[in-house]
């Protein structure tokens, strides 16, 4: 289903983007985004980054295989036609990617308590502050609201300010923040739960 498209004139940096769901043939280009946006490929952990490429396209093969009724995959497909494509003939330029599903707080909550979390947010680094990532949030509200859902959770870390800043111009505001043993004992940042309504 395509959900959005918006031309390059309505936006003065942005390139034309199309939002739709995503399709198993998508899931290579869909593993090589998430694994460049949150793992490095430079020094030891370059050794074992096809693993977490490998266990990233897993996961998200299987969640595209599960249909459940509110779980949805989005993609941007960059609709300029660029001058040297790195793409075989006939394959879209994936651009960005964005998960939502519902979730509990914990396992023994009954699903009257669940809500919409959205998780894995990437664009591609050539294509970040152009708007792709405004353009899935705001589809994913699109899509919360047809499911008849008034609010919408993100998880970022404390430390993530990039992150942080571009949620806040979405519009979303902290509920609180989150301490785990990792936090006191590693020093490892804390994750921020935030939340927008919509409807």
């Amino acid at each position: 289903m395509v959900f959005n498209q918006w031309e390059s004139s309505d936006r003065p940096n942005a390139a034309p983007v199309l939002v739709r769901t995503a399709r198993q043939q998508d899931l290579n280009r869909l593993a090589d985004v998430l694994s460049s946006s949150f793992h490095i490929k430079e020094g030891v952990i370059g050794w074992i980054y096809p693993l977490f490429r490998m266990g990233i396209y897993e996961d998200l093969r299987n969640r595209l295989r599960t249909k459940t009724d509110h779980y949805v995959c989005l993609v941007a497909i960059n609709q300029a036609t660029p001058q040297a494509s790195s793409y075989p003939l006939g394959e879209e330029n994936l651009v960005g990617t964005v998960e939502m599903g519902l979730r509990t707080q914990s396992f023994w909550q009954p699903r009257s308590h669940a809500y919409l979390y959205v998780s894995n947010l990437a664009v591609q680094r050539e294509y970040r502050r152009q708007g792709v990532a405004q353009q899935l949030l705001l589809t994913c509200e699109r899509v919360a609201l047809e499911w008849g859902f008034q609010e919408l959770y993100l998880h970022v870390l404390e430390n993530n300010l990039q992150a942080r800043r571009l949620y806040r111009k979405a519009g979303y505001q902290i509920k609180h923040a989150e301490s785990s043993l990792s936090h006191w004992f590693l020093g490892q940042p804390r994750q921020i739960l935030m939340y927008k309504r919509v409807g």
